[in-house]
């Protein structure tokens, strides 16, 4: 009877451990490859936008589109404070677009490693996530909300 019970607290042990192995939020931040694989998979279209960058904080730039429902950008930057910097830039102007619209719901969460600011508006659903030296920019016609925000899990935002 005890090795019955010994044998069954160590599987749930080893169970627990095994779901912790998980992607998650606080995780690393993806690759821009995975990036791409990810995307292409789901059937965007992927472009390397690197040699647009107008300084050199970014290392690498990819943008991923469906025209018809979203499209997803993807920075990533040679420090966290250039991150930030991006993160900064793109929520100052979806501000500007959608403070004063009544309609649009705005939130954003902060903690060390990682920003958040999220619009949902009747036109176009938006999101700006930066995690560590990384941005991820997000725009979606409001009827893909759904789909774009199960895109950002798969990519581990």
């Amino acid at each position: 009877m005890r090795r019955k019970k010994f044998l069954f607290i160590i599987a749930m042990v080893f169970m627990l451990m095994l779901s912790g192995c998980g992607r998650s939020s606080t995780s690393e931040p993806i690759t821009t490859t995975k990036f791409k694989s990810i995307m292409e998979e789901n059937e965007l279209e992927v472009t390397d936008k690197t040699d647009s960058a107008k300084d050199h904080s970014y290392q690498e730039i990819y943008v991923a589109v469906d025209e018809e429902k979203y499209s997803f950008e993807y920075y990533f930057m040679k420090n966290e404070k250039s991150a930030t910097n991006v993160y900064k830039y793109a929520v100052d102007n979806l501000n500007k677009t959608y403070k004063e619209n009544s309609s649009a719901k705005i939130a954003e969460e902060e903690s060390n490693t990682q920003s958040v600011y999220d619009v949902t508006a009747s036109d176009y659903y938006c999101k700006v996530i930066r995690k560590e030296n990384t941005v991820l920019y997000v725009t979606a016609y409001s009827e893909y909300k759904e789909n774009a925000e199960k895109l950002v899990k798969e990519l581990g935002y």
